[in-house]
């Protein structure tokens, strides 16, 4: 059954709204995931203040010429969209997470990050980079390992010389 007119414009609307309010955009082709799996996905993407919506390419497609971006990569297969409003790239670790567990049923084919569209590839390159506490972990840890080697300097020369 064929979608109405006043709901199209009702999906544009809200996919308008989301992309306008988003920090980043994600698409993935999600194509045999089951109904489980999906909604364990939506609640991963939840809890990073983000939502995944699906929709008809071309709608998408209007959605982003209507919010004033030309929708400029090409979408294969069944696409949804993922909006972040929080960390922007909280969205592609959650994606790139899960599209290691589910690498048939689900795949990340581009995004819209800082202003201009990105491919796949750059776009699973911004999943793999850590979160906040894990770079701050990765920071401290390289400071305090040249600490205890300078403190491990120190302390033989002082050995040396008594």
């Amino acid at each position: 059954m064929p979608i109405t007119r006043v709901k199209k414009e009702s999906i544009v609307g809200d996919l308008q709204d989301k992309i306008g309010k988003s920090k980043a955009v994600l698409f993935a082709r999600f194509h045999g995931l089951s109904v489980a799996k999906v909604t364990g996905l939506r609640r991963a993407f939840r809890k990073e203040d983000a939502d995944y919506t699906v929709a008809k390419k071309t709608l998408i497609r209007v959605a982003f010429r209507e919010s004033g971006k030309d929708l400029s990569i090409d979408l294969p297969g069944e696409v949804a969209v993922v909006s972040g409003y929080g960390d922007e790239l909280s969205i592609f670790r959650t994606a790139s997470t899960f599209a290691k567990k589910e690498k048939d049923a689900f795949e990340i084919v581009g995004g819209y990050f800082e202003g201009q569209f990105v491919d796949a590839k750059t776009a699973k390159a911004l999943g793999a980079i850590p979160g906040r506490e894990a770079l701050y972990s990765q920071l401290m840890s390289v400071i305090l390992g040249n600490t205890r080697k300078l403190v491990f300097v120190l302390d033989q020369l002082a050995k040396k010389k008594s």
